[in-house]
């Protein structure tokens, strides 16, 4: 029993506590950078929306702004069924740069990308989410990482802000998966991209099925393709912060069915003879850690057997009852504080996963979307 015990806490803290220590060690030892050069390629950048009145003008007038070579960009919007003023608002702006793809009846985001990537004119297909602001000059620093070859998918990250106040909230977790993410990208390629702002050689695109999750996808399609996907920390967008733990927690269940669908559906991927590191890192970096809640459920359960064993164990488990316990009054607004935000961010992420892999085993799609804003 202690030896399951002491598998079962390893592997809790491993996919979030470890697996960045070894994969950055790694990237110490037997890490290469890419070439990075200027270049001046065509480039389209796709804003798939539904019912985004609120924000698609704002999202288009940084688009309009962006610094690109005259000529080389082209901006489309792409409407999956919007029944609010969304497309009367596309359509009043007169811009040769801008386009308007509406379609009358929603089929979700993947499939709408499948219709409207082959009219793209773009070398480069930059993807990316209504409500995510780039800086000015997002595109040449996107751009030059393609300047290698066997560069096929280049993703940035994002950069949250509070609004009205300017100053980032980026929390600890996402700044950890970011340079996890750059580790990996110097030693083969990194996990997944983000879909706020991630950019493909237009010939390396491959039709998506669906119900597929195309931020996790398309980096899947191109890494088969014998193309590096990579994290670039000096290419990223602006957005704000989720609007409460509801928003958060659909968010991360929506993403926990949808990859665990793609791993199940791709399940090659995990074969290190076939594709060596990236293999260890879509394990400890996706699938072990979407088994963190069933690992913290054995840990708590084999921990009640093992009490009169010895005192540690008795210290390991009011450790566990004060993590939840904290995390569970900063939930119902009693407590706030550094820590207890943190406590609270893994009791959503636990929950949330576990319902993931729920809605997975029913057969649950969670193909449309609904803007939480």
């Amino acid at each position: 029993m202690e030896t399951v015990f002491l598998v079962l806490l390893f592997f809790s803290v491993y996919p979030y506590a470890i697996y960045p220590g070894v994969v950055y060690i790694l990237s110490r030892i037997s890490g290469k950078s890419w070439q990075q050069d200027e270049l001046a390629l065509k480039a389209t950048i796709i804003i798939s929306v539904f019912n985004e009145e609120r924000v698609i003008e704002k999202k288009i007038r940084n688009a309009l702004a962006l610094k690109y070579p005259q000529g080389l960009l082209e901006i489309i919007v792409v409407s999956d069924g919007s029944n609010d003023l969304t497309n009367e608002i596309v359509s009043q702006f007169k811009n040769p740069r801008l386009f308007l793809r509406a379609f009358s009846e929603r089929s979700g985001k993947t499939a709408c990308l499948n219709r409207i990537v082959p009219e793209a004119k773009g070398d480069i297909i930059l993807f990316t989410d209504v409500n995510s602001i780039f800086p000015v000059d997002v595109l040449p620093g996107l751009i030059r990482n393609f300047s290698e070859e066997n560069v096929g998918l280049v993703t940035g990250w994002t950069k949250y802000v509070q609004p009205g106040k300017g100053h980032e909230t980026t929390g600890l977790y996402s700044k950890l998966e970011k340079m996890t993410k750059h580790w990996e990208s110097l030693i083969a390629s990194c996990v997944g991209a983000d879909g706020a702002i991630f950019a493909i050689r237009k010939n390396l695109y491959k039709p998506l099925d669906d119900q597929d999750i195309n931020d996790f996808v398309i980096p899947l399609h191109v890494i088969s393709q014998g193309k590096r996907v990579v994290l670039d920390p000096d290419v990223y967008c602006f957005e704000e912060p989720a609007k409460g733990e509801g928003s958060e927690y659909h968010r991360q269940a929506r993403i926990t069915n949808r990859t665990l669908r793609a791993i199940f559906r791709n399940p090659g991927f995990l074969n290190p003879f076939s594709y060596g590191f990236f293999s260890f890192f879509l394990l400890s970096h996706k699938l072990l850690r979407f088994l963190v809640p069933f690992f913290t459920m054995g840990v708590f359960l084999t921990n009640l057997f093992l009490l009169k064993v010895s005192l540690i164990y008795i210290i390991l488990f009011f450790i566990q009852l004060l993590f939840f316990g904290l995390g569970l009054v900063n939930l119902l607004g009693k407590v706030k504080g550094r820590l207890t935000n943190i406590c609270k961010f893994f009791l959503i992420t636990l929950f949330s996963q576990l319902i993931g892999w729920i809605r997975r085993f029913r057969g649950i799609s969670d193909t449309m979307w609904i803007p939480q804003r």
